[in-house]
């Protein structure tokens, strides 16, 4: 039986770690330097960074306290990421080209995450996945409830391109990359819970592997969105938030009989 994964995702803005509502507005919480180390300390299944600095309409509140190493530029930073990271690694934001994913691989992360771009221009995925394999492409979506419909949104969850969920995920199934990382804007940083209606549609149709994002608030919420039958998990402000998140979470999650890695 496949064990269940749970991910932390680490958003990124000025080299600070974020957190996110509604992909509008974001606060500093800490800096990714020591957050992998913690990380790497609990032997966490998988890290995400996700890079908003291209994201231009937040309001963005930086917090007095925060002391920031200064290293340069995103290679510096995932280099030094990568210093401390010991379990596969994740990085997105804003890459546009086969150069840039090859130059993000070669420093230190194992996937990358596309999102705008891998809407604009799929044949960037599907080279991706024919240089790189697609065990290191994840294309990622970021969705929004019009009308009773999941749209598909993109630059930050500024722009509808018009776009289902269903049809995209449809598109994907002819078009695989090897994972795919679905975020709810709507249930973004309000800790009520995975909206579990995602979760039950994606499944039905997705051919493809896929991580679940948005609402994690409470241990809970997980066992639910579990037990709904996703198989990968991930969260930011949990994280944050609470001490022990994986240690603490995996033994409720054991005690419901849902099997979780060590």
């Amino acid at each position: 039986m496949l064990k269940k994964r749970l991910i932390p995702i680490l958003l990124m803005k000025e080299f600070n770690l974020v957190k996110s509502i509604f992909f509008e507005s974001y606060q500093s919480v800490g800096n990714p330097f020591e957050e992998v180390i913690r990380f790497s300390e609990w032997e966490v299944d998988e890290l995400i960074y996700l890079n908003i600095d291209n994201i231009k309409k937040e309001k963005f509140f930086q917090r007095q306290d925060s002391v920031i190493r200064e290293v340069g530029d995103e290679i510096s930073l995932i280099k030094e990421v990568n210093k401390y990271c010991f379990m596969p690694l994740t990085w997105g934001g804003g890459i546009k080209s086969l150069k840039d994913i090859k130059s993000i691989i070669r420093h230190g992360a194992d996937k990358v995450s596309l999102n705008t771009h891998a809407f604009k221009n799929y044949d960037l995925v599907t080279e991706a996945c024919k240089i790189f394999g697609k065990q290191a492409i994840i294309v990622s979506i970021d969705i929004k409830k019009i009308d009773d419909q999941y749209m598909v949104f993109i630059n930050g969850g500024k722009e509808n391109t018009k776009k289902s969920l269903e049809d995209y995920l449809k598109f994907l199934n002819e078009n695989p990359p090897g994972e795919i990382l679905i975020q709810s804007i709507d249930e973004d940083g309000r800790s009520k819970g995975f909206d579990l209606n995602i979760i039950n549609k994606s499944l039905k149709i997705s051919k493809v592997p896929i991580i679940f994002c948005s609402g994690a608030g409470e241990y809970d919420h997980f066992v639910e969105a579990y037990k709904e039958g996703a198989q990968a998990l991930a969260a930011a402000n949990i994280w944050h938030y609470k001490e022990l998140v994986d240690l603490n979470l995996k033994k409720i999650l054991r005690l419901n009989n849902i099997h979780v890695r060590k």
